[in-house]
């Protein structure tokens, strides 16, 4: 029995670290914007409006890309899985920033960057982590 429960702990810390590796770690407070973010050619922004659960998605470069926010809550997808990601995509083309509303609980912790995306919304240029809180 006490082996088994060794087990389970050290399986749920190794869970909670990969998480905490691949999303990063951050604090944030109740009902925080996120900061907005770009991808390192400044193709790509993403921004997270907390009041509305709404992801501001900017396209600002004609280079044949959708751009998308990639954004995660750290609930895990199943099994040892690691947390599921979302894409708030702007499929609006070169010069322009579109809203993506969300229905989220409050006062979730949530990770997000700013991606270019192909047409089967695989990640080709990304900015660094950032959080916020709906």
């Amino acid at each position: 029995m006490l082996s088994t429960l060794r087990k389970a702990s050290f399986a749920f810390v190794g869970v909670a670290t990969a998480a905490t590796l691949a999303f990063g770690a951050g604090t944030a407070s109740a009902g925080q914007d996120g900061p907005l973010v770009k991808n390192p050619n400044g193709s790509a922004s993403a921004w997270f409006q907390s009041n509305r659960d709404t992801f501001w998605v900017g396209d600002w470069k004609k280079d044949g890309y959708s751009t998308a926010a990639v954004w995660a809550v750290m609930t895990p997808c199943g099994g040892l899985n690691p947390p599921c990601p979302n894409f708030a995509v702007n499929k609006k083309g070169n010069n322009t920033g579109v809203p993506v509303k969300y229905d989220l609980s409050e006062n979730l912790p949530l990770r997000y960057r700013a991606c270019t995306v192909d047409k089967h919304n695989n990640l080709k240029s990304c900015s660094d982590l950032k959080s916020a809180i709906s």
